[in-house]
């Protein structure tokens, strides 16, 4: 299941809210479906969203905007 937006980013205008780490909980709670988390996460936040219950991430700004987006996507996955 996708969980979109996670917190507030510029490539995804057409939502009302973010689900933020606690929505994340709460679906966690109510499915053992896989959970894809979109929206506003790179590194400073990763970690946390996996902790919350997520089970990987789709990102997009945070590989693409990065000067050296190999790097970027390199030190995501080492999160996971």
């Amino acid at each position: 299941l996708g969980i979109s937006p996670v917190f507030s980013t510029a490539t995804k205008t057409d939502t009302v809210t973010e689900w933020g780490l606690a929505g994340i909980r709460t679906i966690r709670n109510l499915t053992t479906l896989p959970l894809v988390a979109i929206g506003g996460i790179g590194p400073g936040n990763a970690a946390a969203v996996l902790e919350a219950g997520a089970d990987c991430l789709a990102v997009v700004s945070a590989i693409c905007g990065a000067e050296d987006p190999a790097a970027a996507a390199k030190h995501l996955k080492s999160f996971l």
